[in-house]
């Protein structure tokens, strides 16, 4: 039950992290009638899990991060993700393990923290180049106006 999207090509990265995962997982509440215990039970997990998270995070940064993009990558790819927040058109998702979801909430609300951090800095650095390079063109310009106006 693999999904055709690919989680490879940025597009299909950012498209994900710009996505809120308790809208769609209220969505799914909503469509279908889970106990409140079970809601419940997502909720506490992912707390639980967050914390754990955060605590794993402190050990190795770099590392974390890519044991989250394979979480994530995990999740996408196994049907998981799009089947939760409609991309995939021939998939419906009914939640069977609560405490999973919850866990599942914590990868990817970590990992998309983080995706969105590198995202800012990629935006960052480019209009630093480009400015960069802008100034380049009017230093060039203005030295090469000297040179020939004496």
């Amino acid at each position: 039950m693999k999904t055709v999207i690919n989680f490879d090509q940025n597009e299909t990265k950012k498209l994900l992290s710009s996505y809120d995962f308790e809208f769609f997982l209220e969505q799914n509440y909503h469509t279908h009638a889970y106990n409140q215990s079970d809601v419940d039970m997502v909720k506490q997990e992912y707390l639980s899990k967050l914390e754990n998270l955060k605590e794993q995070q402190r050990k190795n940064k770099k590392q974390f991060s890519l044991f989250l993009e394979g979480q994530v990558r995990k999740m996408f790819t196994g049907g998981f993700l799009p089947a939760l927040f409609h991309l995939d058109e021939s998939r419906v998702h009914t939640l069977m393990n609560f405490s999973e979801v919850g866990e599942n909430w914590a990868y990817f609300s970590q990992w998309q923290y983080y995706y969105k951090k590198r995202l800012t800095k990629e935006k960052a650095w480019n209009i630093v180049t480009r400015v960069g390079s802008v100034i380049a063109i009017l230093l060039s310009v203005l030295k090469i106006l000297e040179v020939f106006m004496g």
